[in-house]
């Protein structure tokens, strides 16, 4: 009998930073209006991204600029400088770094990522591809910000059957291109950001004190059309076609109010299933680490559950909202700050799209 056990951790966001104040030249907004809701002060984008928003709050004529660069793309110009997979290889360079293996001793790799490179093959591929591996497996997830407990169920879960010895995990995410940065996508364009986060994952024996412990997922599709995106998805026919740009059905949707209520109910209850589940309660917890998605989510389930602010570590503020990428960027930078020591217990939680949820936990 075996189980796995995290043995290294990596993160990697871009350089360019985009604070709210940036955002409100560009619509209507303000650092006070963004920090009140959701608690971001900035976040970290691609630098089309960072360059499009530069040149959009120059712009005498928002909307004019914004339908030009949809028509033409920026200056014409039609490849990105950075794609998601080259987060996902950074973050994972790392993590492997931090393990002390290279990437030809790992023997499987899960990932889980919104928006991939392409429409398919998906993020993975292309990771494999700058890894130069030619045969090793890759699994690729689409769970959106529950995607890295969804990932790392699955590495696990290969662990434990005795399939795979090492493992490695990467939550990745580029999501800053895919709104529109006006009044009309604002309540989704100020949360969404880009980055990745990598953990490796190796067999240990089942008695060992420290590695994971269990895992809780859960998704229910009844409610799907209050955080969708059908872009190139197979919902309209063609799936690409000037009508369904022209009818703006290719920009994500969410309905706050909803997502919100949703997410800290599920919280909640993925949190108590967990405890229950191995017989411990909240005060057992050395440190709970929540998906970033809004403070105001985060605080709610937290004060709920009687879990005091030093059992918690956020980052939102100055990353965002990075899906996949925001729980393995947390454990990365809770580790990095000395907030995680050997024997502690993590929980893991995260809520998105699908909608799907989930806990993990684990013993340092």
């Amino acid at each position: 009998m075996r189980k796995a056990k995290i043995i290294g951790t990596g993160m990697a966001v871009p350089e360019c930073v985009v604070d709210n104040h940036l955002l409100a030249r560009c619509m209507n907004t303000s650092d006070e209006w963004i920090m009140q809701r959701t608690g971001i002060k900035e976040r970290r984008v691609s630098p089309d991204t960072y360059r499009m928003l530069l040149r959009l709050a120059e712009a005498p004529d928002k909307e004019a600029f914004i339908r030009d660069l949809y028509d033409h793309g920026l200056d014409g110009k039609i490849d990105s400088t950075m794609s998601v997979a080259d987060l996902a290889h950074e973050a994972s360079q790392a993590a492997l770094k931090s393990a002390g293996l290279a990437i030809g001793e790992i023997d499987f790799i899960v990932d889980s990522t919104t928006f991939p490179d392409y429409a398919f093959p998906h993020t993975g591929s292309v990771l494999g591809t700058k890894f130069g591996l030619t045969s090793t497996p890759i699994l690729n997830l689409q769970q959106g910000c529950a995607g890295f407990i969804y990932a790392l169920a699955c590495g696990d879960a290969f662990i434990r059957m005795g399939m795979y010895d090492r493992v490695l995990v990467v939550g990745a995410e580029m999501l800053s291109p895919v709104f529109e940065y006006s009044d009309r996508g604002r309540d989704m364009s100020v949360l969404f950001a880009d980055g990745a986060g990598a953990v490796v994952l190796e067999a240990v024996d089942a008695a060992s004190r420290s590695g994971i412990i269990s895992h809780h997922l859960h998704t229910d599709g009844t409610i799907l059309d209050k955080l969708y995106g059908e872009i190139f998805g197979t919902s309209t026919f063609p799936p690409i076609s000037k009508k369904k740009i022209d009818d703006d059905r290719c920009r994500p949707r969410m309905h706050g109010r909803s997502v919100f209520v949703q997410a800290v109910k599920r919280f909640k209850e993925v949190i108590r299933e967990t405890l229950e589940a191995n017989r411990l309660t909240a005060a057992d917890i050395d440190l709970l680490l929540f998906h970033q998605a809004n403070l105001r989510i985060i605080d709610s389930v937290a004060e709920h559950l009687k879990i005091p602010p030093a059992k918690t570590f956020t980052n939102l503020h100055k990353y965002g909202n990075t899906s996949a990428a925001s729980v393995p960027i947390c454990l990365h930078e809770a580790l990095a700050e000395g907030r995680i020591h050997e024997g502690d217990l993590i929980l893991m939680a995260a809520f998105g799209t699908g909608f799907a949820w989930g806990a993990s936990l684990l013993r340092w």
